[in-house]
């Protein structure tokens, strides 16, 4: 019996297990021969099933197209010789029980994979080339066996050709074309993957050779090559994860299903920026967006993506570069340039105008008036990172504004970094989002303290500096929001907080010329700042150096850099009361400086111990205590008080004090005061240091009784109280310099030391030396009386009495030893009695000048008798030319002679006979004071004294 004829008489059983069999044996002659011949017995889905099942994955696909075409086209053929193809022996034995058996134990495949079980459109054709592409691969990792299956029946179903588009062929190009060294999935884990899974998946070999220059040429390749085709997938994708309630639901919004995939993309770009910028930057530059896809041509001229849903995808990308540019966190000048190539490509995109070039000059930078609107919907929070790239984000939403606004951040970056200060584009949005002026005065004083202390900048830097200032100021517009003062970075500080802070920054550079040509003598005419302001910022310059220098001398340190900034600077302000100030401070800090000096606790002196002291006089005293012998130095101690007083630091930069120094008046009294307060202190230096005589001539030559003031108004007067630095308990004068004139008298004429010269007078019988150094005290006591208030008479009348007590003593024994030299030269006479005494002579001298009137023993008998006695006691020595002293004339004689001696070595005002007058009036004065003022001393009621 022949092959066919048998055939015939096989059961369904038999002939199922017969096509198994020749499936497995990959004999497709047979099977095709054995399907036509029983076609009955085998429909499509149950030979698709054993092939799917049966035939081996490893088999060309070629070998097998013919016989799958005939299936799909229902025109099936036996062969030429179907007899021949045919072999019975594998089931001739069987019985129809044994092969019902085996039937059952046949297992087929489902045609559908379990991935797309749910897509029931799909005939069964479809099902079997998707499932046997998932079985190539999987069974052989031979995934490029695929595309020979599948690509002659691409025509075959829509379906098949988006999803060899979206899904194999990305997964060829990721394993077999472009990284064939690196491991990649198989296509079932790939068809699963969706979002950001996915994208990471194509994209990872991107980020794994992070900055390689070879990564970033295959950015755009990949993007176009691998996820634009992938992308092609988006709508399938989603409806494999969605249930039928939610198909119904999104059926309405098609488009809306793409979104997802797309964002996560977008995500991928913005995430990826923050770590490598160059890298998106060339993706970006040169893939064109959702419209740039490499689909290997299957496409035919399919748009994947609708016109709407392209638009959008395009805006969204667009948005997404801008927010890239946002996150820049990177100052470097690489960054800034790759961020600028991206803002070009956007404003490609969108059809703008592209940014100038970063070489630009100052004058060139970008100059917009960004709307309002924009500015009052955005914040601080638009730059969170979650919120970067939304679509509804105002800050980074596609626009001519927002592109502006972007490219404004990017040129303030550069101008920075320009200006020494790191600023990424993201920090200069935050600070400009956050508009506060604090943190912008911050920086601001930091660039100019930057630039001012690094290294030496020339004139034409600087004005390029400030220009830059400026436009970080005002981004080259006059427009301004809100309680901005301009539009720029910096708006929220006024044009004159940045015009001072540019001035500092010349004045700390030394450019002084060019701080006047800019903010005094402005070539334009226009004033950068009032003159009052520049006068402030001058001084307030100066002051900030004087009181950070360590050294007083003004020809080092900070003491130099005040004093030229006062040099440069005069000329400009010759009626400014504190440009004087200033200039007489620094000259006494100067002349401070060639003493040594030492404050407590051994803090060595610093030119602003001046500015805190609240009565810097007082320093003088701690100076002339700390350095021997200057107080002879009288001249330079004087000038060194009136400067002082002249400067009064301590309000020198309150407004308050300038008038005041206006005054003349004031500033005369003033002087004066400070200069008898000097000598006070000098008297008290020479007598601590034992120097009477240099004492003695400064109070009697330079504390003499002044004349009366002039008359001040009141307010000037109280005014002058406010400011005086005296610090003394005074009863005559607000200054104080009386009480200082007086309590320094005194203190000299109670100074008891002995002259230098004396000897013992007791045995030698000259008493003249001690006798001096008592005139000169009961003289500076004298002076005393004249100047003390009258409550302090009887302090000073108290050291007089002493001091006469001693002279009384010390003449009585001079004229008891004169008497008895006198008597000793008498009997040695010629022609004398042996026993006559000189008094036969020559009458005998009275002791003292108890002889005229008794010498008061108390301070209440002093008072009563001074009146008549003063004249007679006040200069001993001194012989007044109406004779009242019973004193011999050779006594006379040699008293005279001694006083003019004295007066001749401790004196300035020359002759003896200009001594005498002056102690004359001196004398009178005394006296006349004591009978006004002893009613005071005695409890009497009469008119008040001066006070």
């Amino acid at each position: 019996m022949g092959e066919l004829q048998k055939l015939e008489e096989l059961s369904a059983n038999h002939c199922v297990l017969l096509a198994v069999h020749y499936a497995t044996e990959s004999n497709i002659n047979a099977l095709r021969a054995l399907t036509t011949l029983r076609e009955p017995d085998f429909g499509l889905e149950l030979v698709l099933q054993i092939l799917l099942t049966y035939l081996s994955e490893s088999i060309d696909p070629s070998l097998y197209l013919g016989y799958l075409n005939e299936l799909a086209s229902n025109t099936r053929n036996a062969g030429d010789d179907p007899a021949a193809a045919i072999d019975l022996s594998f089931v001739d034995e069987l019985s129809s029980s044994k092969a019902r058996k085996k039937r059952r134990r046949v297992e087929l495949l489902p045609l559908a994979h379990s991935l797309y079980k749910d897509e029931s459109e799909l005939d069964p054709l479809t099902h079997f080339l998707i499932h046997r592409a998932h079985r190539i691969d999987e069974e052989t990792g031979l995934l490029d066996l695929a595309p020979a299956l599948l690509v002659p029946f691409l025509d075959h179903s829509e379906f098949l050709r988006a999803w060899h588009i979206s899904t194999v062929l990305p997964l060829l190009r990721l394993g077999y074309e472009y990284y064939p060294q690196m491991s990649t999935p198989s296509l079932d884990e790939f068809a699963r993957l969706n979002g950001r899974h996915a994208i990471d998946l194509q994209l990872s070999n991107l980020r794994q050779t992070h900055g390689d220059m070879v990564a970033r040429e295959n950015a755009a390749r990949d993007l176009r090559g691998m996820v634009g085709p992938w992308m092609c997938g988006a709508n399938e994708r989603k409806r494999r994860k969605l249930s039928v309630e939610d198909r119904r639901a999104s059926a309405a919004d098609p488009g809306a299903q793409e979104v997802d995939d797309w964002e996560s993309l977008f995500e991928w770009l913005v995430n990826t920026s923050k770590s490598d910028l160059p890298l998106v930057s060339t993706a970006m530059t040169e893939w064109d967006g959702p419209e740039d896809m490499d689909l290997g041509g299957f496409e035919e001229g399919r748009d994947y993506v609708d016109d709407e849903t392209q638009r959008k995808l395009e805006m969204r990308y667009a948005q997404t570069a801008l927010a890239c540019v946002h996150l820049v966190d990177s100052p470097s000048t690489e960054a800034i340039q790759t961020a600028h190539a991206l803002l070009n490509r956007i404003s490609d995109l969108l059809g703008f105008e592209p940014p100038p070039d970063l070489n630009v000059m100052v004058g060139a930078l970008p100059s917009y008036d960004i709307k309002s609107e924009l500015l009052q919907e955005i914040s601080s929070s638009n730059l969170q990172e979650d919120r970067i790239s939304r679509a509804e984000n105002s800050l980074t939403r596609p626009s001519r504004d927002t592109v502006r606004l972007l490219e404004l951040f990017l040129f303030s970056s550069l101008i920075l970094s320009s200006l020494q200060q790191g600023f990424s584009i993201r920090e200069v949005a935050r600070m400009y989002l956050r508009s506060n002026a604090v943190e912008q005065n911050s920086l601001l004083q930091k660039i100019v303290h930057t630039l001012s202390t690094g290294a030496k900048l020339n004139g034409e830097q600087w004005k390029a500096i400030r220009a830059k200032l400026l436009w970080l100021w005002s981004w080259g517009t006059t427009h301004a929001e809100g309680s901005r003062h301009a539009q720029g970075l910096l708006g929220n500080i006024s044009n004159k907080g940045v015009e001072i802070e540019i001035l500092k920054g010349l004045l700390e550079n030394s450019h002084y010329q060019l701080a006047g040509q800019i903010y005094i003598k402005s070539p334009t005419g226009q004033q950068a700042l009032p003159i009052s302001d520049v006068e402030n910022v001058l001084l307030a310059t100066a002051m900030h150096h004087y009181d950070n220098a360590t050294n007083g001398n003004k020809t080092r340190g900070g003491m130099k850099r005040a004093f030229d900034i006062m040099s440069a600077f005069k000329s400009h302000f010759p009626s400014s009361s504190r440009f004087q100030r200033i200039q007489a401070l620094i000259s006494a800090t100067h002349a401070m400086s060639f003493y040594s000096l030492t404050l407590q606790h051994g803090v060595p002196f610093q030119p602003v111990n001046i500015r805190v002291s609240a009565d810097p006089l007082s320093l003088i005293q701690k100076l002339l205590a700390q350095n021997s012998h200057s107080y002879t130095h009288l001249d330079d101690m004087i000038s060194i008080g009136q400067n002082l007083i002249i400067a009064m630091p301590s309000t020198l930069m309150d407004d308050d004090a300038e008038t005041i120094h206006l005054n003349p008046t004031i500033v005369e009294k003033k002087k004066e005061a400070a200069e008898r307060r000097v000598i006070g202190m000098t008297v008290e230096a020479a007598l601590a240091e034992d120097d009477f005589e240099t004492a003695y001539s400064y109070v009697v030559n330079r504390l003499t009784p002044r004349a009366p003031s002039p008359a001040v108004s009141p307010a000037i007067s109280t005014a002058s109280q406010r400011f005086s630095f005296g610090s003394f308990d005074s009863d005559k004068e607000d200054d104080g310099s009386e009480e200082v004139a007086w309590r320094a008298a005194l203190q000299a004429g109670r100074h008891n030391s002995s002259p230098s010269t004396s000897v013992s007078w007791r045995q030698s019988g000259v008493a003249r030396p001690v006798l001096r150094r008592l005139e000169q005290r009961m003289e500076l006591l004298s002076q005393a009386l004249l100047l003390a208030p009258p409550r302090h008479l009887e302090e000073v009348l108290a050291v007089w009495q002493e001091c006469e007590t001693e002279m009384t003593s010390l003449l009585a024994e001079e004229n008891e030893a004169e008497e008895r030299f006198n008597d000793a030269a008498d009997r040695r006479l010629p022609g004398a009695f042996s026993g006559e005494s000189i008094h036969s002579v020559q009458p005998r001298r009275e002791v003292g000048r108890g002889a005229v009137e008794e010498s008061p023993m108390g301070l209440f008998d002093v008072a009563r008798g001074a009146a008549a006695v003063f004249s007679k006691t006040a200069f001993p020595l001194h012989r007044s030319a109406t004779g009242n002293r019973t004193v011999s004339g050779s006594e006379s004689k040699d008293m005279g002679r001694d006083s003019g001696r004295a007066s001749m070595d401790l004196s300035d005002s020359g002759s003896m006979e200009d001594r005498v007058r002056k102690r004359d009036v001196v004398a009178n004065a005394v006296t006349g004071r004591l009978a006004s003022s002893i009613g005071w001393v005695i409890g009497a009621n009469q008119a008040p004294d001066r006070e």
